[in-house]
């Protein structure tokens, strides 16, 4: 590229990938990119038809382009809210935005209304203008996002779209659509169940994710968070933030939350707890072998820990043993497996000055699998 740049800087890149790429000296130097996914047996005529002119490009990016690896996490966090992945939680700068496209003519967005028809349905409508001097389509893109809500909700989500074929030059296209408002359904750990949250959305209607397009705002409803109930099980993988930890296979059908470094400290956030005045015992059901550390925290004070590990717990207190039983006994303990066991953990909190919800915090240090706790 740079070769045949340096000897025609008018040249039209044509890049046929399933990928994307961060190509930016060739966004910076070329006049023109013109991409295309590839698997079609036509894709090489259809290509050379819309370098000639002969049609007018109307593809929309699937995907995001990244500037860089580095605005990525490891390929192997699978966590996209975390992480920041994808158009939906990326909030750095990007090569090119999901939904994005350019065609031979341009278009203007206006008269955007959003109605709720009914509990379950949202009636979005706008208008499109064809104000270039060429026939071309436009893939009209709606999206939505919740500003406030308890948990974090994506940057927008695409809920509908429109392809509008042959679009004159000057002619207006009404844009109709029905979006379900499951659309913006998410997995609520505290009731555990796909949920709509009640509240105030905001619409948005253009030619791209990133695109300044319309906006409009509707009441939504839905459901209300609720509170964790503390005195029965709850998942260690229905957190509300983490840090250090990884999922992996528990016990009882529950995943179970291990420190992804073992040698650092892990933490598991749980929020909106209901704390009873009464509780004095935590249980947690864990694994662990070599050892661990575990500290229990409410709103950010320490109400109690443990040490140890599940191999020999569950067996303590050891019987008394004369001085030839114990080289025996000591070679059967080197010799037991462990188990998961219910570790129980007094609690000191004070419960007078308890404000509700509260905030519960786990940290875990070593080799351990923490699959549920209940207090």
């Amino acid at each position: 590229m740079e070769a045949v740049y340096q000897a025609n800087p008018n040249v039209v890149l044509a890049l046929f990938s399933n990928y994307p790429y961060a190509m930016n000296a060739a966004q910076e130097k070329l006049p023109a990119i013109l991409w295309s996914a590839t698997g079609s047996q036509d894709m090489g005529e259809a290509m050379a038809e819309t370098i000639f002119g002969e049609n007018a490009p109307a593809g929309r990016l699937n995907m995001t382009w990244y500037q860089s690896d580095d605005q990525l996490p490891d390929i192997d966090d699978y966590d996209v809210i975390k992480g920041k992945r994808t158009y939906r939680y990326f909030d750095g700068e990007v090569l090119y935005p999901f939904g994005f496209g350019l065609t031979y003519s341009d278009f203007v967005y206006s008269d955007l209304s959003v109605k709720l028809m009914d509990k379950r349905n949202l009636r979005v409508s706008f208008t499109v203008k064809n104000i270039g001097k060429r026939t071309s389509d436009e893939v009209a893109q709606v999206y939505g996002t919740a500003p406030v809500s308890r948990v974090k909700k994506p940057l927008k989500q695409l809920i509908g779209f429109r392809r509008l074929k042959n679009v004159a030059p000057g002619e207006c296209r009404k844009v109709e659509l029905s979006v379900p408002i499951e659309e913006f359904r998410f997995y609520d750990v505290i009731s555990r169940s796909l949920m709509v949250e009640e509240g105030c959305y905001t619409i948005y209607a253009g030619p791209s994710s990133a695109a300044e397009g319309l906006t409009a705002q509707i009441e939504i409803p839905g459901g209300k968070p609720g509170l964790r109930d503390l005195s029965k099980k709850t998942a260690a993988d229905h957190y509300d933030d983490y840090e250090n930890i990884v999922l992996t296979q528990g016990q009882f059908g529950y995943s179970a939350a291990e420190p992804l470094c073992p040698e650092k400290e892990s933490v598991l956030v749980y929020r909106d707890c209901a704390v009873a005045p009464d509780a004095k015992e935590m249980v947690l059901h864990l694994l662990s072998e070599k050892g661990c550390k575990v500290e229990v925290l409410i709103d950010g004070k320490t109400v109690g820990s443990w040490q140890g590990d599940t191999r020999t717990y569950v067996r303590n207190p050891r019987p008394v043993m004369g001085p030839l039983m114990i080289p025996d006994t000591e070679a059967r303990i080197a010799g037991w497996k462990p188990v998961y066991a219910d570790v129980k953990i007094d609690l000191t909190h004070d419960t007078k000055e308890k404000q509700a919800p509260s905030e519960l915090i786990i940290r875990m240090t070593g080799d351990v699998r923490l699959c549920y706790y209940r207090m």
